[in-house]
């Protein structure tokens, strides 16, 4: 009777415990259409992904009843959902509703604005760091110091320790508001994309179009979106020049990893 009992009490254990899958597809409110790399994960652990090109999600919900499910993008108001409300059994189709927020606006006057290059300038190949997951929505990334404010972005760049040896790589490239040294509030308004390419050694992109404006020290990062054949990408880094700061997926806790500085800069002006 006992043996009866407790292969009864596995038997019910494995059945509760069976994998909570939840797929769907991530729409735009307005237009119905399908929204590519849009975040979706579970708030404040490392258990999310990013929408595909077509919209479409899909996600292990299994052991977290108690939490809750966010989904966001850049230019889009958030949604959350508690766990315990969704049904896993159905694809859930997800509208996001945009945002209307808007960027400060650069006032043109007599000022002479001065350039300056500002973070880490570093192109060492022999100190690196990477991704610290293979996750979608993994993200990494540097504080960055200003001198004045306003401070107007122009350019990022990264150095690559290493070249890629697969067709091409495809990241976000964010920049966040700082609070107690941590990220923030996005500064942004635009997915601003960054695709690295076969044999290329350096990543730099034009701001200008995206008018971001800083009144502070800022935080810099750039996130893994879209699955790949390569394991990862190295930066440069450089050693006691600040903390690497990392989410494993991008509703998790950003947490700082060890002493060396990536190589992340960009071109402002003040």
């Amino acid at each position: 009777m006992k043996s009866l009992f407790l292969i009864g009490y596995f038997v019910i254990t494995a059945f509760c415990t069976k994998a909570q899958t939840l797929t769907g597809v991530v729409i735009d409110a307005k237009t119905a259409k399908p929204l590519p790399y849009v975040n979706i994960g579970i708030i404040g652990k490392s258990v999310g992904t990013v929408t595909a090109e077509n919209g479409t999600y899909k996600l292990d919900l299994s052991n977290h009843p108690a939490d809750s499910l966010r989904i966001s993008m850049v230019g889009y108001i958030s949604q959350a959902f508690k766990i315990a409300d969704i049904d896993v059994n159905a694809a859930k189709t997800i509208s996001l509703q945009p945002s209307l927020t808007q960027l400060k606006e650069v006032r043109v006057s007599n000022h002479k604005w001065k350039q300056v290059i500002l973070g880490n300038t570093t192109r060492s190949k022999g100190t690196n760091a990477g991704f610290t997951s293979g996750r979608l929505g993994n993200e990494i990334g540097a504080v960055i110091k200003i001198k004045k404010s306003p401070t107007y972005l122009k350019r990022f760049n990264a150095s690559l320790a290493s070249e890629i040896v697969v067709d091409s790589i495809m990241m976000r490239l964010n920049f966040y508001t700082v609070k107690g040294g941590l990220p923030d509030q996005l500064l942004q308004n635009q997915n601003i994309f960054v695709t690295v390419k076969k044999g290329q050694d350096l990543i730099s992109i034009d701001l200008e179009p995206y008018n971001i404006i800083v009144e502070d020290k800022f935080f810099v990062s750039l996130e893994w979106i879209k699955q790949s054949r390569s394991q990862g990408i190295m930066f440069s880094a450089s050693l006691f020049s600040g903390a690497i700061i990392a989410r494993e997926t991008s509703q998790a806790k950003w947490e700082k990893e060890g002493i060396a500085g990536l190589g992340f800069n960009v071109l402002a002006e003040y």
